[in-house]
């Protein structure tokens, strides 16, 4: 499965609310407005794909939004065990990121102290967020300056030849290190500076190469979007609208809260467009069209 029809599979689960097999669990723990009641529904979370990264980055958004919790720490401790927590801290001391030193240290979420003490220094963490935000909008997003392989090394690296993405082992190793800190950033961002331009680059950059097969990178675009309509409402998707996925117009109508107002402006936006110049994986204009319509009614 791709990024984009994994993503697919979480406006699915949105939108309908149904819990199916292991293989959608992704979905519910990116998705979950109750983070800590879908740790603890997970089951075997670290068999056969691992999901500690994303659970971490949930605890981010959280501690940022709520405030300090450690019964959400601990209940993630507990639903992965310390043998998979201190193999996450030791990714994150190993990793070449900003922030390595304090997403490595258990006490940065154990220890209420030392959680306020980190993030006091306001200017430091905007520094190092804006730096590697910008990076992974530039390289993973743009891909400048990542690096390709040849088609006899991508049979190599990987046992097939792929047409659409020649992006290195090691570039993925590298953005899967990456990714836990670029999420951090991003929330960071998102909930203490709103206006800062980088969310609205990211969540207008459509990916140059093909998605992380669970969509790890659709779904900071999707935090982004997200952030982006609730400062400046849909008529950000209106203004915008040829470089918007349908996929994100999609997750927008069903996440954010919106007037029959704008929904019918943004319905003659859709219409009023003779192409869309986005490659869309799945959607077509009469899917928004056919949401905005139930939304409306």
């Amino acid at each position: 499965m791709c990024g984009y029809c994994y993503e697919g599979v979480v406006l699915h689960v949105v939108e309908t609310g149904q819990r199916y097999t292991k293989g959608y669990r992704f979905s519910y723990l990116q998705e979950s407005d109750d983070i800590k009641t879908e740790l603890q529904q997970l089951e075997d979370p670290n068999n056969p794909e691992p999901l500690i990264d994303l659970a971490f980055c949930r605890l981010y958004d959280h501690y940022f939004v709520h405030g300090f919790d450690v019964e959400l720490f601990n209940t993630l401790q507990d639903k992965f065990g310390h043998t998979a927590v201190q193999a996450y801290l030791t990714r994150r001391q190993a990793s070449s990121s900003a922030f390595k030193a304090e997403l490595s240290d258990i006490n940065l979420f154990s220890d209420e102290a030392c959680w306020n003490q980190f993030i006091a220094d306001k200017e430091s963490i905007l520094n190092h967020a804006l730096d590697l935000l910008n990076f992974y909008h530039d390289w993973w997003l743009l891909g400048i300056g990542k690096e390709k392989s040849e088609p006899k090394e991508q049979i190599e690296e990987f046992g097939i030849l792929d047409h659409i993405d020649d992006t290195t082992l090691a570039e993925w190793n590298r953005f899967d290190a990456l990714y836990p800190a670029i999420s951090f950033a991003l929330s960071y961002i998102i909930n203490h500076h709103s206006d800062s331009e980088i969310i609205r680059r990211i969540a207008l950059t459509s990916l140059e190469d093909a998605p992380d097969t669970w969509g790890k990178d659709l779904w900071l675009q999707r935090q982004a979007m997200i952030a982006c309509v609730k400062r400046n409402e849909l008529s950000f998707i209106v203004d915008n609208l040829s470089q918007i996925r349908y996929e994100l117009i999609y997750y927008v109508l069903l996440k954010a809260d919106t007037s029959p107002a704008e929904l019918n402006q943004l319905r003659e936006a859709v219409l009023s467009e003779y192409e869309h110049p986005v490659l869309s994986s799945m959607m077509e204009s009469d899917h928004i069209i056919g949401l905005i319509d139930r939304l409306v009614a």
